[in-house]
């Protein structure tokens, strides 16, 4: 068990992927506006604003996380020029929102590339570069998708639920002085999921999802869930037998 989850904000210093959009940027914004310093990984910085990018405190790394070698090479220099990271937040991810009878495998190819085949590549340069015992904290950017099969989601809600149970593995572990995090946000508004064509219930600013994050992410607890009570009614989902789950679903995510 984590004692003293406040020793992990000695070395003030964050490493956030997916950081040019969603809740990737709003975090880099929030920890900046509380001081830190702060490296954020993305493909494409001219999505970043100015006032993000410009400021001394914000290191921005470029690269396609999907791309495997080049990433590899990247993030291992950036890990080893930066000892003193003290909190790793892998946000990056993307969405296609495909059905059975539309997805093909290079959708799911990349978003399984993409969502969990890199986290799985950072984690092995963390293990690499930095020591557990000196208090980090691993947060991973799941979803309440990964909860349980949801329509149009044969891509990216089985994606979000190996993160799930990737993040309850390493939980399992008990590294003693590891602050390791799930976080599984119901529907923010990002540039991803405005191409849903459906009712999002309880969606939130990409604002308010990294208040909550930043706001829970040195406590103690393992799993950060939002927004309530989107968050309970999917979790309460997760125990409905099948027959009144299947019905849940056609109601809560029928097209607008």
């Amino acid at each position: 068990m984590q004692k003293n989850s406040s020793k992990n904000i000695q070395n003030k210093k964050v490493f956030i992927t997916g950081a040019s959009s969603g809740i990737g940027l709003a975090l880099c914004e929030r920890y900046l506006k509380e001081g830190w310093k702060v490296i954020g990984l993305a493909r494409d910085i001219s999505k970043i604003p100015n006032s993000t990018k410009d400021n001394e405190n914000f290191e921005f790394i470029k690269t396609d996380l999907s791309n495997f070698e080049t990433s590899r090479s990247i993030i291992d220099d950036v890990f080893k020029k930066n000892k003193d990271i003290s909190t790793f937040i892998l946000n990056a991810g993307i969405y296609t929102p495909d059905s059975f009878n539309n997805f093909n495998f290079r959708n799911a190819e990349k978003t399984f590339s993409t969502n969990v085949l890199s986290i799985y590549l950072i984690l092995e340069l963390v293990n690499l570069n930095f020591d557990f015992n000196s208090n980090l904290t691993l947060a991973i950017m799941s979803s309440t998708a990964g909860y349980k099969g949801l329509p149009r989601s044969v891509l990216y809600g089985p994606s979000k639920a190996a993160l799930i149970n990737l993040a309850e593995s390493i939980k399992s572990e008990n590294h003693e002085n590891l602050n390791i995090k799930l976080i599984c946000p119901g529907f923010v508004k990002t540039p991803a999921t405005k191409v849903n064509d459906f009712k999002m219930p309880y969606l939130i600013s990409a604002n308010r999802a990294a208040s909550i994050i930043f706001d829970k992410i040195y406590k103690k607890g393992f799993e950060i869930t939002f927004p309530f009570p989107f968050n309970s009614i999917m979790k309460f989902g997760k125990i409905l037998p099948y027959k009144l789950y299947f019905k849940f679903t056609k109601k809560k995510f029928s097209k607008k």
